[in-house]
């Protein structure tokens, strides 16, 4: 990423119309708020202006390097934007992190696509005391027209500012229908702190990562707090999961969790067969050590906790799994990851210093991007890691719809379980399976089902659709 981004790039959202319709990526800047005046510098003289910016960046061909300074460079278009209009340091104007920014098209009377930006406020215990905060706020496109900020949900248990604005994100439609009652954008925090006194509490903060997933506002001119639903948050069990000098126990719904444990992105990644939402972060490993020096941590040595080693982490959770504690089915902090990726490709292996950024999925493409921070050392540059995602490959999925297709009109597709076969005569392969029986077959041509009979193709449907269909 240009220098712009270096200790930034918290945010990331994939932008589909960008760069004339190839796709960009909508990334925040500097990590706290800003005056235009004094950047890269945080909010802390009172008479400064001080805003949260993005900048939309070119997505160039992606390429393998040794060497993090060979990488490709993406252009940033446009410049930087204001995107909040100083609606963020309304709230607090230091202690903030700017931390993610997700794209949403126009819905209900808007007259303008969207873009929500989403705060994180580190020590909010300092800050706010016991009480809760807003963490998300709507502007246009161009950064006019902010409005918030926003509340996520009522200020009511388990509903909390600590529980929200580190990460955000969008559903698919199909899910927010199945599960989160057609809401669509998601957010979560990690932030292991009780608002109260009690031992045990869902007040307050999560001793584990959480998902609060909301409507979309549909106004030009939106009020009062996000409608909201919690389908993802750990108990505070406080000191016994992780209090000060206390090492991860078996108390924790989260295993392993530290006060040290900061996730900073998310992405609800789906390939027409699998689907997980995934979560990018840093992770402590060690004791919760609460102090400065004496804690001896490598990182820094600073008053607060110190859980050192630390590492950066991908962690995948049920989909399916989820939604059933959106359904009311299982209580919140009964679903764990099931899956942990360290990626291999990360600049910055084993134990570092350094947090992850943001992470976002080009649905379109079946693209995945995650931000890597801290290269270059104390320049803090920010690089993009690009995957392809795919859980199975083009032959598989014919495979499956035309089975499908055999369950549901046995007497036309038989025998079932004939070989899947190819034909390259055309710009795209052609896959296909023949009943001779019947003189009928059945193919994909260009991600489109047909079944040819009496000499003609008939359309049936998109694979995205049997696949979706069939998940």
């Amino acid at each position: 990423m240009p220098d712009n981004f270096n200790w930034g790039a918290l945010g990331l959202s994939y932008y589909s119309l960008g760069n004339g319709g190839e796709g960009s990526l909508l990334t925040t800047g500097f990590e706290a708020l800003s005056s235009p005046d004094h950047p890269f510098e945080s909010c802390w003289n009172e008479e400064w202006e001080c805003y949260a910016y993005y900048g939309q960046l070119s997505i160039p061909v992606p390429e393998m390097s040794t060497d993090w300074e060979d990488l490709p460079q993406a252009v940033l278009m446009g410049g930087m934007v204001n995107y909040d209009q100083g609606l963020v340091s309304e709230v607090h104007r230091e202690y903030v992190f700017v931390s993610d920014i997700e794209y949403f098209p126009r819905i209900g009377t808007q007259t303008k696509d969207n873009i929500y930006g989403a705060a994180e406020f580190w020590y909010p215990e300092g800050v706010f005391g016991e009480n809760s905060f807003p963490t998300i706020w709507m502007a246009n496109m161009d950064g006019s027209g902010a409005r918030g900020m926003f509340h996520v949900g009522p200020e009511e248990t388990p509903f909390h500012g600590r529980k929200t604005g580190s990460y955000l994100f969008t559903a698919p439609q199909w899910y927010a229908d199945d599960y989160l009652g057609g809401r669509r954008l998601i957010t979560g925090r990690s932030r292991g702190t009780p608002a109260e006194g009690q031992e045990v509490t869902t007040h307050g903060g999560s001793q584990g990562p959480t998902l609060f997933a909301f409507y979309a506002l549909d106004s030009d001119h939106p009020e009062g707090n996000l409608d909201a639903l919690p389908f993802l948050y750990y108990r505070v069990k406080f000191p016994g999961c992780a209090g000060p000098n206390i090492s991860p126990t078996d108390e924790c719904d989260y295993p392993g969790f530290t006060m040290c444990d900061n996730w900073t992105g998310g992405a609800f990644v789906d390939d027409g067969i699998s689907r997980s939402i995934m979560l990018l972060g840093y992770k402590g490993l060690g004791s919760n050590c609460y102090g400065g020096a004496e804690c001896q941590d490598p990182c820094n040595d600073y008053q607060g906790y110190h859980c050192n080693p630390y590492e950066r982490q991908v962690l995948f959770y049920d989909v399916h799994a989820l939604g059933e504690i959106a359904s009311g089915k299982r209580d919140p902090w009964t679903v764990l990851p099931y899956a942990l990726w360290r990626p291999d490709e990360f600049y910055l292996q084993g134990p570092t210093c350094w947090n992850a950024g943001g992470m976002t999925f080009d649905s379109d493409n079946q693209r995945i991007f995650m931000v890597e921070r801290g290269i270059g050392g104390e320049m803090n540059a920010a690089v993009v890691h690009v995957w392809h995602v795919s859980s199975i490959n083009d032959i598989q999925k014919a495979e499956l719809i035309f089975n499908a297709a055999e369950d549901l009109y046995p007497e036309w597709f038989y025998p079932s379980g004939l070989p899947v076969l190819e034909y390259n005569g055309y710009e795209q392969t052609m896959l296909y399976r023949e009943y001779p029986d019947k003189k009928i077959f059945i193919l994909t041509y260009d991600n489109v089902v047909y079944y040819y009979y009496k000499g003609r193709y008939h359309y049936w449907h998109t694979v995205e659709e049997w696949l979706q269909y069939l998940k």
